[in-house]
């Protein structure tokens, strides 16, 4: 019996076989031509399906400008009287953001293959989640305002229950990155499921839990605005108030201030970023 060769190292890999290494993936001629075509015919299917007409695009220009002009100058007198509504946004992203944590974090623990007790419990669990994240915020905004009534209280429940299945999703992925060796090692010591979850699973998807909760509340203080125009508080209602009067010296007031919200928001979401991850 003859020993088949190993195959070389990257250390005796010659230069034709380097290049032949680093060389592109390219697919045959006729797949690629009907790739394109698919393409082509899925661009062409998009513009007929939404109803692209160049005369709609001659007078966007002069309407979009026409508008523009009305929201100049920002009304000076509101910007005081939008701070209490700015506030209530902020409140309404925090209190939603720490609702949606707490709702997910269960979800997460059970839609992770390395530590969902079962692949029955895996795959409902991760049904679950895509059912929730499938249904807009402004959807669950409308159904708890229509169940408890206007008012940013139905926002809050709506962007808890909104964004479990976003950080749902993200957590579980966070948790199935973990090293499962230091899993084991915890398991080996006798500790129970919550010693193995607090000593072992926590600490290492920490650090991308808070960076997927952060990015979440920034994208609830957005949402929070939006809300608002379906009745459940914080400075959407404001915004839609300003439209329906067409006050749009008002709406630029407002829209300048949520602007500043956000950046301000980001900022100081990345200076935590940087403290603690």
């Amino acid at each position: 019996m003859t020993a088949t060769a190993a195959p070389p190292t990257g250390a005796a890999l010659s230069q034709e076989d380097r290049r032949a290494l680093l060389r592109p993936v390219s697919f045959p001629r006729p797949l690629t031509i009907l790739l394109w075509l698919i393409f082509l015919a899925l661009v062409a299917w998009s513009i007929v399906g939404v109803e692209i007409n160049p005369q709609k695009l001659q007078r966007f220009w002069p309407n979009i400008i026409r508008f523009v002009g009305s929201l100049w100058p920002p009304d000076n007198t509101y910007w005081i009287r939008m701070l209490e509504p700015i506030l209530a946004t902020v409140q309404m992203a925090f209190l939603g953001t720490l609702l949606a944590v707490v709702l997910s974090l269960p979800f997460a623990l059970l839609a992770a293959r390395n530590t969902s007790p079962h692949p029955v419990v895996y795959q409902v669990s991760r049904m679950i989640l895509n059912v929730i994240r499938a249904i807009p915020s402004l959807v669950w905004a409308i159904i708890f305002v229509a169940a408890m009534g206007f008012g940013p209280f139905a926002g809050v429940i709506a962007l808890g229950v909104g964004q479990v299945g976003v950080l749902g999703k993200l957590y579980s992925e966070a948790i199935e990155a973990i090293n499962p060796r230091q899993v084991e090692a915890v398991s080996a010591t006798g500790a129970g499921v919550l010693q193995v979850f607090s000593f072992a699973v926590l600490p290492q998807a920490l650090p991308l839990m808070i960076s997927y909760t952060l990015l979440d509340f920034e994208a609830n203080v957005r949402s929070a605005t939006i809300l608002g125009i379906v009745g459940a508080g914080g400075i959407g209602f404001e915004l839609q108030a300003s439209f329906s009067q067409f006050q749009f010296k008002q709406v630029m007031t407002i829209l300048i201030e949520i602007v500043l919200l956000v950046t301000l928001i980001d900022q100081l979401s990345a200076f935590v970023r940087r403290r603690l991850i």
